[in-house]
């Protein structure tokens, strides 16, 4: 292994205090529309396009219900639509709302003038290099993540076919 066990442990417990701190510091005025993770699951559904929830549960890394209470959030207060899927009649497709749209507009914007701010003793350079490396771990994370949930998959099947006598 290229990184050390103490560098791990460390990376963890800075990537969870600077979550907890991003989420106190880079506060929109349009945020308390929403729920903790909501803007998250609106950003990647933006990303993604229109799709059924368990394929965003599935980039996102959460389960299914735990994105069907976003879900039901984002629906409720009109940032989100559900509408048939056009390729199973049983099924539904979520997207964003133009309301969505103007929202997710308004906190980026918002959000990142307050990180410009944050940032100000901070060099052009300084921001794109750490963007990278941040960038570089989502996707190993992202990655490391879908490995694991196909192999519990795959697990989980193998277990349902034994039959025992």
């Amino acid at each position: 292994m290229s990184v050390s066990p103490e560098t791990a442990q460390e990376l963890i417990e800075d990537l969870h205090l600077v979550g907890r701190v991003l989420r106190g510091a880079l506060v929109s005025p349009d945020y308390s529309a929403l729920h903790p993770g909501g803007l998250g699951v609106l950003v990647a559904l933006v990303s993604k396009g229109h799709c059924r929830q368990n394929e965003l549960a599935a980039d996102l890394c959460i389960s299914q219900s735990a994105l069907s209470r976003h879900i039901t959030d984002l629906v409720h207060a009109g940032f989100a639509d559900k509408r048939p899927d056009p390729g199973d009649g049983r099924a539904t497709q979520i997207e964003v709302t133009d309301e969505g749209m103007a929202l997710l507009a308004r906190t980026r914007a918002a959000m990142a003038l307050e990180l410009q701010a944050v940032l100000a003793d901070w060099t052009e350079s300084d921001a794109r290099a750490a963007h990278h490396t941040i960038h570089k771990l989502k996707q190993s994370l992202t990655r490391h993540a879908h490995r694991s949930a196909e192999l519990e998959h795959v697990s989980h099947l193998k277990g349902s076919q034994e039959v025992h006598v």
